[in-house]
């Protein structure tokens, strides 16, 4: 929230902007790929999971998720689908994006 008021607010006093748009502050998180082990690639889908929680608990408005096997290499189908429906479950099923920090 702080950070939300004082992007508006520079923006404004700073710069001048007179276009509300250019008030808003925009946030992209990107789950930490140096926290996943290769060898044990399961558990780094609970890392990628709480990740993703603190991510939408701070306010961001998108996401990207890193996949189990990326400690490894390129990730498999399966860990690209986990990974997307990680997301959608926090998204849809959680109701932790329900309330939006003003």
């Amino acid at each position: 929230r702080a950070s939300r008021r004082l992007w508006a607010k520079i923006m404004r006093g700073r710069f001048g902007a007179k276009n509300p748009k250019s008030w808003m502050l925009r946030v992209h998180t990107q789950t930490a790929g140096s926290t996943l082990t290769a060898q044990q690639p399961d558990n780094n889908i609970i890392r990628v999971t709480l990740q993703t929680v603190a991510a939408v608990l701070g306010g961001t408005q998108s996401l990207h998720t890193n996949s189990k096997d990326e400690a490894l290499a390129l990730p498999t189908e399966e860990a690209v689908r986990i990974a997307l429906r990680t997301q959608q479950i926090v998204a849809h099923e959680s109701g932790l994006a329900d309330t939006v920090d003003p």
